[in-house]
C-alpha cells in the first residue's frame, strides 16, 4: 500500500511539471505574410491597368474626333 501512494504520489509530481499552456507557435514568416501580400498587390494591380486600358480604348472608339465629325 505504502508503495502504490508513493507511486501515485510521483506521477502525480511529474503531472504537476509538465507547462500548462501548449509552447507559443512560431511567429510567420516572410514567405507567409509579406510575400502573400505582395502577390495579391500585384494582381489587384495588374487587373487595375487591364481595366483603364480597355476603358481608354472604349474612350477612344467612341470619340467624336476619331469619328470623324
Amino acid at each position: 500500500m505504502k508503495i502504490a501512494t508513493a507511486l501515485s504520489f510521483v506521477v502525480m509530481g511529474m503531472l504537476g511539471c509538465q507547462p500548462s499552456n501548449p509552447p507559443p507557435t512560431p511567429l510567420p514568416t516572410k514567405e507567409k505574410t509579406v510575400d502573400k501580400v505582395k502577390n495579391d498587390v500585384d494582381d489587384a494591380m495588374k487587373k487595375a491597368q487591364e481595366k483603364l486600358r480597355e476603358a481608354d480604348e472604349k474612350a477612344d472608339s467612341e470619340s467624336p474626333m476619331k469619328k470623324g465629325y
